[in-house]
């Protein structure tokens, strides 16, 4: 039989399964399962009284510990019936594995009412001692009652109220006894942490859990430290130290549950549930007990972040679907307008030829119109994974082609570009619409972040190199205010931005492209001043120049 399987995703408030087992293999009384009289379970207790190493009786049959075959056939017999009510209690001398004798009492149940062949767990409690005083009482009074007989009258009852009182003194020495053994216990092995205050608030003793959790040698020595940690009470507003709140928690007359929040000189935060309860003994105040919430608490925060990773995942589906829909929607206003320019420059031809300047709007008018269209054809793959297309692509002069269709915007914000090219850089295959979409989002961001920053001489450097492996390198840097720390790590999450007016998906849409084409979009964390991204492709044959 083994015990429950220990689960990180345990409710706050639910017993930790592992109390169950420190309760078992730390009990002070001997715990045992057993089936067809054979020990399948043995707590370490049980071993320990009767001499045997970890696991040696696992398997054996019970017979191994009995004194006598008179006593092993006794109990056979009734434990072959099964008592009425389930429960069979009696006393025994077992026999350790040293070959002395135990005298025990033993309590036994079947899991399943009525049926001897189903398990069953028993308990062992060590009554030698108790044994051995009884047969030293009955010696003892058997030469009393020899004096008694030969004395008078009067001095048998006052023997005899002696006696009593002997007896009642014995009574109260041995439960006083058992109690501060049954306190020693607890205190020491239960897993939650627990420091003892006298009637002033002064802490007196700390057991070993609170002592391993702050690192702490004694008492004395957790009262230094507890008086230097801060820590924060969840709903009251700034820091106090751990001894004030100790303080706090022993002078209280309630029994509230504060959840305390500990960061310890690692950096590792830890998670608390503190109640104070009063100690009715004398000398002794109150005992504030900590529990040791940090993995329940990390187990909410896991399940908090798969449910927004759920939400993305739903939010990028609709994506989809909406820009499905929406590249269906406007593909065919796009594809009138382009006609509908085209059948101008057809019929304004002679007007034309004398406004070049026209004649040249007209042109980039049905250029933005068929990158319009290209984009649309290809937005759907913004937000999924695909294949990209295997047509060859100039890099140097789709960059070139991508600052022609900002020149406006370039122009308005006065803003420089510094094109930066290697010799005889290899073309890549790829998705041209794609890739270029990647440059202009890239280009806009730095456009938009100096603006934003007011930057003085606005510029934006791209370069263009070769790399390891037949890849090319492409950096787009500007001297701008550059990416904060805390912006850094969701840069290219979906529906993330610093932006007031933005989505979220210029640079996720970015890296998705750049990985469907083999390579890998970053930010380069190493610019001094600035933002500089980084991306590369694969080449597939070098450039003419």
């Amino acid at each position: 039989m083994t015990l429950p399987a220990h689960s990180t995703a345990a409710a706050l408030n639910e017993p930790d399964p592992l109390l169950y087992k420190q309760v078992f293999d730390n009990a002070i009384v001997g715990i045992c399962f057993m089936q067809g009289r054979r020990f399948l379970q043995v707590n370490r207790r049980m071993e320990e009284l009767l001499g045997y190493a970890p696991g040696e009786l696992l398997g054996e049959p019970v017979r191994k510990v009995y004194a006598r075959r008179q006593d092993y056939e006794d109990v056979g017999a009734v434990v072959a019936k099964v008592p009425r009510d389930n429960v069979y209690l009696h006393e025994r001398a077992l026999l350790a594995k040293d070959g002395s004798i135990r005298w025990c009492l033993i309590g036994g149940r079947w899991l399943k009412r009525g049926d001897a062949s189903s398990p069953s767990v028993w308990v062992v409690q060590d009554i030698t001692a108790k044994k051995q005083i009884e047969n030293q009482l009955a010696r003892a009074n058997q030469r009393l009652e020899q004096r008694v007989q030969s004395r008078t009258l009067n001095l048998q009852k006052t023997n005899a109220a002696l006696k009593l009182e002997v007896e009642r003194r014995r009574a109260t020495e041995r439960a006083m006894i058992e109690s501060r053994e049954k306190y020693r216990v607890l205190i020491h092995n239960i897993p939650l942490g627990i420091a003892v205050t006298d009637t002033d608030g002064g802490i007196v003793e700390i057991n070993p859990m609170l002592r391993t959790w702050f690192s702490a040698r004694d008492a004395e020595h957790f009262v230094a430290l507890a008086d230097q940690i801060r820590c924060r009470v969840l709903g009251v507003d700034g820091e106090t130290s751990l001894l004030e709140m100790i303080h706090s928690r022993a002078a209280s007359r309630r029994s509230d549950h504060l959840t305390v929040l500990w960061q310890a000189d690692s950096g590792e935060t830890r998670w608390f549930d503190v109640v104070g309860v009063r100690v009715p003994v004398r000398g002794l105040g109150a005992a504030v007990v900590f529990a040791d919430r940090t993995e329940q608490r990390r187990a909410r925060d896991r399940e908090l972040a798969q449910q927004q990773q759920l939400a993305h995942a739903t939010r990028r589906s609709l994506m989809g679907e909406f820009a499905s829909a929406l590249a269906h929607e406007l593909g065919q206003p796009l594809n009138a307008s382009l006609s509908y320019a085209a059948g101008l420059e057809r019929r304004l031809s002679n007007e034309l030829r004398d406004r070049p300047d026209a004649l040249e709007a007209l042109h980039a008018i049905q250029l933005q119109l068929r990158q319009a269209g290209d984009i649309i054809r290809n937005v759907r793959s913004f937000v999924t994974r695909h294949r990209p297309g295997d047509e060859p692509v100039d890099v140097i002069a789709l960059i070139y082609a991508t600052l022609e269709l900002l020149q406006l915007q370039l122009r308005e914000e006065g803003t420089r570009v510094l094109v930066k090219a290697a010799a005889a850089v290899p073309s890549v295959s790829g998705n041209r619409v794609e890739l270029q979409q990647v440059l202009v989002n890239l280009i806009v961001n730095a456009i938009e972040a100096m603006r934003a920053a007011e930057t003085l001489r606005p510029e934006i450097r791209i370069g263009v190199a070769r790399s390891t492996g037949g890849k090319l390198t492409v950096t787009v840097a500007d001297n701008g205010p550059g990416v904060s720390a805390e912006h850094q790590a969701t840069l290219f999450e979906p529906y993330v931005t610093s932006k007031r007016d933005g989505l979220g998906m210029g640079l996720m849409m970015c890296r998705n492209i750049v990985e469907a084409h083999g390579g890998q979009l970053a930010l380069d964390a190493r610019a001094r001043s600035g933002a500089r991204f980084r991306f590369t492709l694969l080449g597939i044959k070098a450039a003419h120049g």
